[in-house]
């Protein structure tokens, strides 16, 4: 197997065990970020720049998903 499928087997692995371990979908989403951002540091120097670039759209939609569960989270505890 190439370093490549290892980082496939890992994200898919660690997608699968975020869905069933938590209840929530936002927690769900934040661990999924998490797992790609680890999955892009870790195997940066195995990936070609082609797949770096496929990859940052993702990124990008959950980092923004990431940012609007923040601010709820923040205004619920503002508003008490």
């Amino acid at each position: 197997m190439d370093v490549e499928d290892y980082m496939l087997l890992f994200l898919s692995s660690w997608v699968l065990i975020s869905a069933l371990a938590v209840g929530t979908v936002d927690v769900f989403l934040t661990l999924t970020l998490i797992g790609l951002l680890i999955t892009l540091e870790v195997g940066s120097f195995f990936l070609s720049k082609e797949q770096k670039e496929s990859l940052k759209p993702l990124v990008e939609l959950l980092l923004v998903i990431f940012a609007i569960i923040v601010m709820k989270k923040v205004y619920e505890v503002l508003s008490g």
